[in-house]
This record gives structure tokens, C-alpha cells and sequence, in this order.
């Protein structure tokens, strides 16, 4: 199947899971979240937030079904940001991104799929801090932010979201978040397991230790998930193009941005050369159009015809 599937031609992926749309997705209502001055206080002292159960099964079952599709076909995971609704979760949770970064807030090209099998080889991704530059205001208040949604119950015999809160974390006190010693914990005791039911909206500061648990062959299910990153307007990016939030790409922007990932994470995952070639293509034909989009507030357009090159998996 994938050195015969067709990475740029919009049939083929809606082909791929009939369920989601590629240019052709309802608009759907955006969560409202209540409490919200205690999760921003939470955030600040914390350094994360968690609130259940956010997006109903309606809406996360689809997109669990499709990454664990691309699992077994081989397909490199981000490519399930081709279809509109893994955008869309991501704008319904605006109300909380935007009291946090602000009303103008960015999209940063920054964002993954996941899929953790329930084996005692699965793992999410070690320790780590998403960025080792400065991005807090002396309060704690973020520059800029990882939001992660879990598309299957993600529990530790799976492999949850861990985290060392911020005011738990001497690191973090002092503001030295880079060194040999960067995700190192001093205290086992103060790590917290962040158990998430599918749906649930988790987002940190991108200074705070954080990892994915590894995963157990007991586990009755895998742990699916996706994540994307944003900053402040006002601050200068921390990685280019920033991108309008409101705004869904076209299908080939799409696949620009996608083989962006692939590329910019390839130290976590070792890539196939022609994994790498195809992402390397896509990225050189299509980010010029998102550079060109970048900040823009088209509306969802129809794309033009990607068929010429014949990009495969």
C-alpha cells in the first residue's frame, strides 16, 4: 500500500478514512472553560493544566480510528494533521489559548500525533522542556504553550503524561532550564502521573520537565494522543512561520507543514530514506505557500491540483 499511495493527491487520504474531511469539515462550537482565573493560576504555579473530559467521543473516536489506521499502514503520524479535524480540536479549545497568550495568540509549526502500543516497548517521548530559551513572564505567565489532547484514555500502564509541576522543580525556581542536568529530577516523590480520560485538555508552559510514561504489554488499549504548540503575538517567534489559528491550511500547505514535522523531529524517530525524501519534497514544494499564507485570514480554500509529482510512502 505505500509505495503505491499518493501522499499528494486529496483523494486518496479522503479515501483513507471516509470519516474526516480534507477541505470540507463543519465548523464546530469551541469549548468554554469554566474556572477559568483558577487554571491560569494553576498554570503559573504549577506550570500545567488539566481539565476532563473537554471533546465528547464523537469527536475524538474518528481521530483515534485514523492514527491508529496510519500505525498499520506505516504512515508517519503527523500526516493525520491532513485532515481537517485534527485542526479543529485544537481551535475548540481557543478560550483557554487565548486567556493565556492572548486574543492574538500564534499557531507555531510545531505539532505530532501519537501512537503508544500497549507492550512493554511503547513509550512516549523521554523528558524534556519543550524550549530551553526564556519563554515565562517573572509571574510564570507563558510566552508560549503546549496543548495535548488524549484521543484514548491515557493511564500509566500505557504510558500518561508525567510532570514535574514548576514549583516543585529547583530548575525552574532559578529559571536554568538548559545544562547537562536539564531533566534531571531531584526528587522522585514531587514527579506527578497526569491520567487523562479520551478528550481531556492538557497544556503547559514550555518551560516545565514533562515525558511520556512507557507503556506496559498489560495495558488493554494503546495511548493516542496529539499535541500542538503556540505563543504570544507579541513576542518573536520561536520557530517560523507562525501561523493564524482561526485559519485551517489548504490540503498543500497541509502537506508542507507535515513534512516540516517530520523533518524537524526526526531525532526522535529514525526515518526510512525514502520517508525522509518524501518529506524533504514536500516541504520544499508546498511551505512556500504557507510562508506566503502565514498570518493571513483566508478562509479554508480549495486547494490547487498536488498530483504532479507523484510523492509516495
Amino acid at each position: 500500500m505505500l509505495n503505491e499511495f499518493r501522499v499528494d493527491s486529496i483523494e486518496q487520504w479522503r479515501g483513507l478514512c471516509p470519516a474526516l474531511h480534507v477541505e470540507g469539515a463543519i465548523e464546530q462550537p469551541a469549548y468554554r472553560f469554566d474556572r477559568l482565573v483558577d487554571l491560569l493560576g494553576d498554570l503559573r504555579i504549577e506550570g500545567y493544566v488539566q481539565v476532563p473530559d473537554v471533546l465528547g467521543s464523537a469527536t475524538v473516536e474518528p481521530l483515534r480510528d485514523c492514527v491508529q489506521l496510519l500505525h498499520r499502514s506505516g504512515i508517519p503520524l503527523p500526516f493525520a494533521f491532513v485532515y481537517d479535524e485534527f485542526w479543529q480540536v485544537f481551535q475548540r479549545v481557543s478560550h483557554f489559548i487565548a486567556a493565556a497568550l492572548g486574543e492574538d495568540y500564534r499557531a507555531l509549526p510545531d505539532f505530532w500525533a501519537w501512537y503508544v502500543p500497549p507492550t512493554d516497548q511503547g513509550a512516549g517521548w523521554g523528558p524534556h522542556r519543550d524550549r530551553v530559551q526564556p519563554s515565562l513572564d517573572p509571574d510564570n505567565s507563558p510566552h508560549s504553550m503546549t496543548v495535548w489532547i488524549p484521543f484514548t484514555d491515557a493511564v500509566p500502564m500505557n504510558g500518561c503524561m508525567y510532570v514535574l509541576p514548576a514549583h516543585l522543580d529547583e530548575r525552574f525556581r532559578n529559571r536554568v532550564w538548559d545544562g547537562p542536568e536539564n531533566t534531571q529530577v531531584q526528587d522522585p516523590q514531587a514527579i506527578r502521573a497526569l491520567p487523562a480520560t479520551a478528550g481531556s485538555f492538557l497544556a503547559w508552559n514550555q518551560a516545565v520537565l514533562h515525558w511520556g510514561g512507557r507503556a506496559s504489554r498489560l495495558a488493554s488499549a494503546p495511548r493516542i494522543s496529539a499535541a500542538f504548540e503556540f505563543q504570544r503575538a507579541n513576542r518573536p517567534a520561536f520557530n517560523q512561520p507562525l501561523l493564524d489559528p482561526s485559519r485551517i491550511p489548504s490540503f498543500t500547505e497541509r502537506l508542507g507543514l507535515i513534512g516540516k514535522q517530520v523533518l524537524q523531529y526526526r531525532h526522535m524517530y529514525p526515518l526510512a530514506p525514502e520517508v525522509e525524501q518524501t518529506a524533504t519534497d514536500l516541504r520544499d514544494r508546498f511551505m512556500p505557500e504557507v510562508i506566503a499564507n502565514a498570518g493571513g485570514t483566508q478562509p479554508l480554500g480549495r486547494s490547487p491540483a498536488a498530483t504532479s509529482a507523484g510523492y509516495s510512502l
